[in-house]
């Protein structure tokens, strides 16, 4: 237990304890291991024993039966478990995995009320943690970003240790402390790597896909999988990225895809990302693309937002020629309605002029809104919104983009956001911009989508947890003007076509733009 009794020290938990206290909480728990991927405990469960989290990374799962699971937070190294429902006497309200090989202390639930009651410092420690999670549930996604990363090569062609020695070296300049391990024979000992991980912010497992006790050691200790993959290859099915293969959490891996071009044409990204269900995907066609995948990994990454608004979405095209000048990387981009817009020619990997010239002749020479009709679902038929983002985006796939890239619409069926992350890019962006009465919505499966602004205007919290890095969002939403004169005793509509012809867009055009665009805070 003296082994115990140090490590125990060094925990931020314990670190107000009286050394009584700790040796008190060293001789009623002990030692548990946890293989990556299994349960700690189920929702539902009753709770017999507080753990502490000595080494590796838990996930905390609200499960649905009826939709998608929801991510409540991750428990580090040195945070407790389990101490609300222990403390409560109800049922754990969510269920608790290791996302990789984990050791825990587990003290039982007489132990833990000896423990309150005999030592005020342990109480009081307890006492934080509940508040701390109570009042920032949030919290634990900004502070436990993953800290050991496995580069998994998937061809042979693939030299993974020399394209980790280079991440390596480009991660530390941006003053992050890191280290990697090349592909080795044997696995070091788990004192021996709990050490390396402590003294480093970042941590780099080069690994090849083979049965090798080296890289099941790599799936076992990972926190984020980063999968090199040729664009001309195809992924073998199943694809091995778990040591246990009945893992119940495997579902929430966090794995990217880095997609390596070298000048083929070819790509099955999409085949890619389903084999190794990955959430992001990384493209590295250029030597800047390989600074954005140390950015990403080193926790420096910058991700801009830019909201709808309209016409004043235009705006963003300034603020995006403001960061290039001044030499601001941009690694993640989103946007809701035309901001998402904006975003996608950014993502294309357009040169300022080239960009500002398709805005200008897609929507600002002539009016794309032009082709009215008699009411049914929306003011406009959409053809010709539709034919200028086939004109300018043409087939461009969202998983294939210069730079990382997501859109939001609206759900009009459940009233919630609809992430576009992959997929024809046009089609993403019809959605984003459908302003509900002004243009068709868009059929997708079972959803009805609408603007993206409907339901989230300005998606930073999105972004947010997408990357670790720094978010800048630009929201031009705040403020708009409309012709209050032009509601005043309006003419019929076909003496107002009379005046103004079948070109200009009618006064409804602005309204329906600006209801769908106001802020809900307002509303609300």
């Amino acid at each position: 237990m003296d082994a115990v009794r140090s490590r125990l020290r060094n925990l931020p938990f314990f670190a107000g304890l009286s050394a009584a206290t700790i040796n008190d909480i060293a001789d009623a728990s002990h030692w548990l291991s946890l293989a990556g991927g299994w349960e700690l405990y189920a929702q539902g469960a009753s709770s017999d024993a507080l753990h502490i989290n000595l080494t590796g990374r838990l996930i905390v799962v609200r499960e649905n039966p009826d939709g998608p699971d929801e991510v409540v937070g991750y428990v580090r190294s040195g945070e407790p478990v389990g101490e609300m429902s222990l403390l409560s006497g109800e049922a754990h309200s969510a269920s608790v995995y290791a996302l990789r090989d984990t050791e825990l202390l587990s003290i039982p639930r007489d132990d833990v009320d000896r423990l309150i009651e005999a030592h005020g410092d342990f109480a009081a420690a307890l006492a934080r943690t509940v508040l701390a999670r109570a009042r920032h549930p949030k919290a634990s996604f900004q502070q436990s970003a993953p800290r050991i990363f496995a580069v998994i090569a998937t061809s042979p062609s693939i030299d993974v240790d020399a394209r980790v020695k280079e991440l390596a070296r480009r991660i530390s300049k941006y003053r992050v402390n890191v280290t990697y391990y090349p592909c080795t024979e044997e696995p070091p000992a788990t004192s021996a790597f709990d050490l390396v991980e402590n003294a480093h912010d970042v941590v780099l497992l080069a690994a090849r896909v083979d049965h090798s006790s080296w890289y099941r050691f790599v799936l076992r200790h990972a926190d984020r999988f980063l999968v090199l993959a040729r664009r001309d290859s195809r992924p073998s099915k199943p694809f091995p990225l778990t040591a246990e293969d009945g893992a119940r959490a495997r579902k929430f891996r966090l794995v990217d895809l880095v997609m390596l071009h070298e000048g083929t044409h070819s790509g099955r990204t999409a085949e890619w990302m389903e084999a190794i269900g990955a959430s992001r995907v990384i493209n590295l066609h250029t030597d800047a693309c390989i600074d954005r995948l140390a950015r990403i990994i080193g926790g420096k990454s910058i991700g801009l937002v830019l909201s709808g608004g309209g016409a004043r979405a235009y705006a963003h095209i300034g603020a995006v020629k403001a960061m290039r000048e001044a030499g601001v990387p941009i690694d993640f981009l989103c946007g809701a309605s035309m901001g998402a817009v904006v975003a996608a020619c950014v993502a294309i990997g357009w040169p300022q002029a080239e960009m500002e010239r398709r805005i200008r002749e897609g929507f600002v020479e002539s009016n794309p809104l032009g082709d009215h009709v008699l009411p049914v679902v929306a003011l406009t038929r959409g053809g010709r919104v539709e034919t200028r983002l086939e004109q300018h985006f043409d087939s461009a796939l969202i998983e294939n983009l210069a730079t990382p890239f997501f859109c939001v619409s609206s759900d009009i069926i459940n009233g919630a956001v609809h992430i576009h992350n992959q997929g024809l890019l046009r089609r993403a962006l019809r959605a984003s911009i459908a302003l509900p009465g002004i243009l068709p919505p868009v059929i997708d499966d079972h959803a009805l989508l609408v603007d993206g602004a409907v339901v989230n205007n300005f998606p930073t919290d999105i972004m947010t947890t997408t990357h670790r890095g720094l978010t800048i969002g630009v929201d031009v939403a705040r403020e708009g003007v409309i012709d209050i004169e032009a509601f005043r005793d309006p003419p019929g509509f076909f003496t107002w076509i009379a005046n103004n012809g079948f070109g200009a867009a009618p006064p409804i055009i602005s309204l329906l733009m600006r209801s769908a665009t106001a802020r809900r805070e307002h509303v609300e």
